[in-house]
């Protein structure tokens, strides 16, 4: 018999470590042991990790820095 299951439910389901999409031969390794997360349970998924970002991710947090430093410095000027 299935009960009903909502986002305000108690049971979180865990399921064995998974690491995602092979990886292409001589590129980088993912980071990082996968763990499970209490909170991210309540709303979803509840694995982080492991982590990989190759150059596309790498180039997005630098131009995020680059970003926030653009914005932030500005909005900063403009308030004194």
């Amino acid at each position: 018999m299935t009960e009903y299951q909502n986002i305000f439910t108690r049971v979180q389901i865990r399921a064995p470590i998974e690491a995602g999409i092979p990886l292409e031969r001589g590129g980088f390794e993912r980071l990082g042991t996968p763990r499970f997360s209490y909170l991210l349970g309540k709303i979803g998924d509840a694995q982080i990790g492991p982590i990989y970002l190759g150059f596309t991710g790498t180039a997005s947090i630098v131009c995020f820095i680059v970003a926030i430093e653009i914005i932030g410095l500005n909005m900063w000027a403009s308030v004194n």
